[in-house]
């Protein structure tokens, strides 16, 4: 099975799953299944514009666009593994509003920034915005926004899902292990830093580099819908069939990938005693 049959079965259990979608407007957890529901959204908008890329021969944007996957999936997984411990809407709470009112902090002063740059002063009342549009967030000082909305940056993820891996099954924890040295390795394509200059490969290299993310990526869009379809079922047991057909698509994927690496590697050994002989 390729990346892009298993997608295809992917995409059906998508279009099947109206009644996942609509747990939403009766869930005790609105704003966990906002979460969950938007980055299934969203990673799969990423994992089809990285088959894009492949087909576009673009190896430096796939780059780029796969560690952007990458951050999506930690920041997943910290919510649902919050969701798991806590069960209740405390961790999508503070997403949603601390994230959103440093998002609109950052976005504030960089007008006001770039109104400096033409030579003109704007003076903007940062709070009152914050006020207006985030609550949750009305009083906090700059360096207390800073601390409640690090708690979802790469380094704070990783030092919560390292202290004791709550929540995470076993089975699940050398996928997550392989994701983090991609995110890591691939930061520099986001802020154009020099790293880039050392790994621009193009050609039949570069695009088989790409073959071999393009499985993860198919693996982190699948495991966002059925982590989310796990957590929903939790409270819907009528919606945990959702969950188990996800993962028997990649379970059925993986084992395809398991032998054709078998394959490739018994047809290497075959090449090595036909130039022995």
């Amino acid at each position: 099975m390729t990346y892009r049959e298993a997608d295809g079965q992917y995409a059906n259990l998508v279009q099947q799953s109206a009644a996942l979608w609509k747990t939403i407007e009766t869930t005790r957890f609105p704003e966990t299944y906002r979460a969950m529901f938007a980055f299934c959204a969203k990673t799969n908008c990423l994992k089809s514009a990285l088959f894009d890329l492949i087909d576009a021969n673009n190896p430096y944007v796939f780059k780029l666009v796969f560690r952007c996957l990458c951050e999506h999936y930690l920041k997943f997984t910290y919510l649902w593994v919050r969701f798991a411990q806590e069960k209740s809407d405390a961790a999508a709470t503070e997403y949603f509003a601390y994230c959103g009112a440093s998002e609109t902090r950052d976005y504030v002063n960089a007008v006001v920034a770039a109104q400096a740059i033409l030579g003109n002063a704007v003076a903007v009342d940062v709070a009152s915005v914050l006020t207006d549009v985030f609550p949750e967030a009305a009083g906090m000082s700059t360096r207390e926004l800073d601390i409640v909305s690090q708690q979802f940056s790469y380094r704070s993820i990783l030092k919560f899902m390292a202290s004791d891996f709550p929540g995470i099954p076993p089975a699940d924890r050398p996928f997550l292990a392989s994701v983090v040295p991609e995110y890591a390795i691939l930061s520099s394509f986001v802020h154009g830093g020099p790293h880039t200059d050392l790994d621009t490969n193009v050609g039949p290299r570069a695009l088989q580099e790409c073959r071999e993310r393009i499985s993860l990526a198919f693996q982190m869009t699948a495991r966002v819908l059925m982590f989310t379809a796990r957590a929903v079922s939790r409270e819907f047991p009528d919606q945990s069939g959702i969950a188990e057909k996800a993962e028997a698509i990649l379970n059925r994927f993986l084992a395809a990938a398991r032998e054709t690496t078998r394959r490739s590697s018994l047809g290497e050994r075959i090449d090595d005693l036909d130039h022995q002989g």
